[in-house]
């Protein structure tokens, strides 16, 4: 087996990858050589107050995030393009789904670019598996680790291999006085149960705000069906009702429904 010569963390501001950032701070897990953080631009705002917050803690520390955007994505708001897996009504009246490249085009694209650009800078060729690319996913979510499609990285999940799940990701940063981040996801994402839609329209505020305007711009995106962000095909304002014992009676953690990516909600 090749020795990866450059280690990389995805870092995604949401509990896991902020546990293995804190834990690779306090030498708890062996630290990455580099650590990069791939910005959709539609980001929760909580998870880029978090990132604001706490980058400097994480210097101090000898630990540097490096921030890589996608050109597309501010575009995106003004095209054609659906990229999102928005829940669509075709025109013959059957329901479907698009496919989903946001997550190549706004995550994993950027980073590589990153990755390319780091290992010119050290030197390195590119060669089988010579890259180790860490991604916080836990134990209880192992169904969402997924193999390179590039032959010069290797995918690995440090927190899976020490059987580390979410939960004792949050029980170990409040036992090392460390805060538990929000949820991590675009604001708008698809993938999102009908409890956080809830809570996002409780909240209000700019996230709902963009949310509700990236689902009536894409509607018409397609000539040969309508699209929505929710699963329930309405238009989002109408689709998320709040019942009037909520935030009584639900769960507190902000459930996803499902992606595979692995590179989202870490």
């Amino acid at each position: 087996m090749t020795e990866p010569k450059l280690k990389v963390l995805s870092v995604g501001w949401g509990v896991q990858s902020w546990a293995m950032l804190a834990m690779m701070a306090f030498d708890y897990l062996p630290r990455a050589d580099v650590f990069i953080h791939s910005d959709t631009t539609f980001e929760r705002s909580g998870t880029y107050e978090f990132a604001e917050q706490w980058t400097p803690w994480l210097g101090e520390r000898g630990i540097t995030v490096q921030t890589v955007r996608a050109d597309s994505p501010k575009q995106w708001r003004d095209s054609k393009a659906v990229f999102i897996p928005a829940f669509t009504v075709n025109n013959d009246g059957k329901n479907g789904q698009s496919r989903r490249q946001c997550t190549q085009r706004w995550k994993i694209a950027p980073i590589r670019q990153l990755v390319r650009k780091e290992m010119d800078a050290r030197g390195i060729s590119v060669a089988p598996e010579v890259v180790e690319m860490q991604t916080g996913i836990t134990l209880d979510e192992f169904q969402r680790m997924r193999d390179s499609d590039v032959n010069y990285i290797k995918n690995t999940y440090p927190l899976v291999d020490r059987r580390i799940t979410r939960g004792d990701c949050v029980a170990w940063l409040e036992e090392n006085d460390l805060p538990v981040p929000p949820k991590s996801s675009c604001t708008f994402c698809p993938y999102q149960s009908k409890v956080a839609w809830m809570r996002n329209k409780s909240a209000g505020g700019s996230d709902w705000g963009e949310a509700v305007e990236i689902d009536n711009a894409i509607r018409s995106r397609r000539p040969d069906h309508t699209l929505f962000v929710h699963s329930s095909r309405l238009p989002l304002e109408e689709a998320v009702n709040i019942p009037e014992d909520f935030g009584a009676t639900q769960p507190t953690f902000d459930d996803i429904e499902s992606c595979d990516s692995g590179f989202c909600w870490t």
